[in-house]
């Protein structure tokens, strides 16, 4: 992700008293968020009417910014931060002042009831220009923000022949893909499958064998049950992603492998996780969307799962999936197991995901309807016999703050879809506030 880049505009009134200590203030703050990493358009002088609001809005609109900073320096129109905002749009966090006689506070309060009834999306914050748990909190927000900001734009490569047709939603019978023209949000590059196959098919083994040796040199191989064959086609299915993704300038890719070309791609995505990238399995384009995010939000692979089994006697829930397994989700990279889908083509990484905290999230919907399920669970430990008993390829078993079994009913009940994303750590609070932002609804499942 590029730097954080935040628009800061100081609102205030000739009216009021502290109009003239405003652009100190702000300029104390700018400085503080520098210090902390950010990128800040700190635009002057103090807006106070509505006579030059298009030149700042020009300005900010041409800097591209993750987040708009208001800080109401004193008691300011309502109408002025408005049209700032809605022409400007992008997130935005209000900044009130602790200062009595400038109502700052009583204004961001004022305006904060007026975008409630508009349905506009804000945040605020409240503390002096110095404070630092106000600054720490506007960066929290721009690294969120910048995510939202990715969602709306993102472009995800579709690779297939559309055997499963899974856009935001389910795999056979899915919604009009009208829908995502339609909304703000992710957008599908479709690419003909025969296309990745082309590419690999011009990579030479020496490349592919280099590659090879390379995770095998640096202890990211596992213990190997396939066929050198079906590893070098593997190791050139990942080069052929990332050309792919560059050819096609995509945020992310999502293989239609399922059924003619199962375990194409999946250790190729399992190492691309590694490096940063994200490739899902299976044409699902909803859920290689939230991979994305998770990934920025985490600094770290994510998981595709689904669940599979409910032990009742540990109130437990086992979660697998045959795809998109990276290695450091396992506790040891070493022991986990490469296997065959056939003799030539298709190697499915086998292994438990680490004993950890983790934020478990699915996203499905239409258009403006989307919603998404989050849950914090603990997964546990798991040993490689249990990992053969539960199905193979990436196992989790999992334990939440609810029962296991009333987990699922809650999800039948909603419409979620079965496919679920695991980031290790917990980040569900801002997973959550990333569907304010994004007009997703969030619903907490344990």
């Amino acid at each position: 992700m590029s730097p954080l880049k935040v628009g800061f505009v100081t609102v205030a009134s000739v009216y009021e008293a502290g109009v003239d200590e405003s652009e100190g203030w702000m300029d104390s703050a700018v400085k503080n968020l520098q210090k902390k990493g950010l990128e800040v358009i700190a635009v002057k002088p103090v807006l106070t009417s509505q006579s030059n609001l298009k030149a700042v809005i020009d300005q900010l609109k041409t800097e591209n910014i993750d987040l708009l900073v208001i800080m109401n320096g004193t008691w300011a129109a309502d109408s002025l931060q408005l049209k700032l905002m809605k022409n400007i749009g992008k997130p935005t966090l209000l900044w009130a002042l602790p200062y009595p006689k400038t109502y700052s506070l009583a204004s961001v309060v004022h305006l904060g009831s007026i975008l409630k009834e508009l349905g506009i999306y804000f945040k605020y914050v409240y503390g002096a220009p110095e404070d630092e748990q106000a600054s720490n909190q506007v960066v929290k927000v721009a690294q969120i923000a910048q995510l939202a900001n990715l969602w709306k734009s993102m472009r995800i490569g579709k690779v297939g022949r559309r055997f499963t047709w899974r856009t935001m939603g389910p795999a056979d019978i899915t919604y009009d893909e009208l829908d995502l023209e339609l909304y703000p949000g992710p957008s599908a590059t479709h690419i003909d499958i025969d296309e990745l196959f082309s590419i690999t098919s011009k990579i030479t083994d020496e490349e592919a064998k280099n590659l090879i040796n390379y995770m095998k040199e640096n202890g990211k191989l596992g213990i190997v049950e396939v066929k050198e064959r079906a590893l070098i086609e593997a190791a050139k299915v990942y080069f052929a992603i990332k050309e792919l993704m560059k050819k096609y300038n995509c945020d992310a890719l999502t293989v239609e492998c399922y059924p003619k070309y199962g375990g194409t791609d999946n250790l190729a995505s399992a190492w691309l996780a590694e490096e940063g990238m994200t490739s899902v399995c299976e044409g699902d384009l909803g859920h290689t969307a939230l991979c994305l995010i998770l990934q920025k939000l985490t600094n770290k692979p994510v998981g595709l799962l689904e669940p599979v089994q409910i032990i009742n006697e540990e109130n437990a829930l086992i979660l697998r999936h045959e795809g998109s397994g990276a290695p450091s989700l396992s506790e040891d990279v070493t022991q986990i197991r490469l296997k065959p889908v056939t003799e030539e083509r298709g190697v499915i990484i086998f292994s438990a995901v680490k004993p950890e905290t983790v934020t478990l999230a699915t996203v499905w919907g239409k258009r403006e309807q989307l919603k998404m399920c989050i849950s914090k669970a603990q997964t546990l430990k798991l040993t490689q016999d249990d990992v053969q008993r539960y199905g193979g390829g990436l196992v989790a078993k999992l334990k939440f703050n609810a029962n296991a079994e009333a987990l699922i009913n809650k999800m039948m009940n909603l419409g979620a879809d079965h496919h679920m994303m695991l980031a290790l750590g917990d980040v569900t609070d801002e997973l959550t506030e990333f569907c304010k932002m994004v007009k997703i609804q969030s619903i907490t499942l344990a």
